[in-house]
């Protein structure tokens, strides 16, 4: 799935983490119109495997490049991962209920689509401004401008 523009960091890994995660997203809500507890299951936990892969790759980010709004982007990815945990938990609980397809329809969806807009397109920002070589120094022959 290709990502909206205003869900885009121009950072190719994160942008096809992001764009896999919303994939897999809605692979979930397909296994829940499919009726199969365990595609359900299974698929919820392949969104949750990737969301934790992806989330361990942006703090290492963050903290690599020390980005000054690293905790509490990790607050907010810990508030993610604590609700998608209780998702699991009324999976196993109760099967794939009205309330574990309002999850997968509606709650990850918006909550991704905000989190990207709200906290990882200013961390792309970031991470863009600390690639770029410092002003006066974009030669590359070494030598300072003159």
């Amino acid at each position: 799935m290709a990502l909206a523009p205003e869900l885009t960091l121009h950072h190719e890994e994160l942008d096809r983490q992001h764009a896999g995660l919303l994939d897999l997203l809605e692979e979930a809500r397909a296994a829940m119109a499919s009726g199969s507890a365990a595609a359900v299951e299974q698929a919820v936990a392949d969104f949750s495997d990737a969301m934790m892969t992806h989330t361990t790759r942006e703090e290492a980010l963050m903290e690599e490049t020390l980005y000054p709004e690293r905790g509490r982007h990790r607050v907010a990815h810990e508030v993610f991962l604590a609700d998608l945990e209780q998702l699991r938990c009324e999976l196993r609980a109760h099967g794939p209920s009205p309330l574990v397809g309002e999850w997968l329809r509606v709650r990850l969806p918006e909550w991704l689509r905000f989190h990207i807009a709200a906290n990882d397109v200013p961390l792309g920002h970031h991470l863009a401004r600390r690639k770029a070589p410092p002003a006066g120094r974009r030669r590359t022959d070494g030598r300072r401008p003159s």
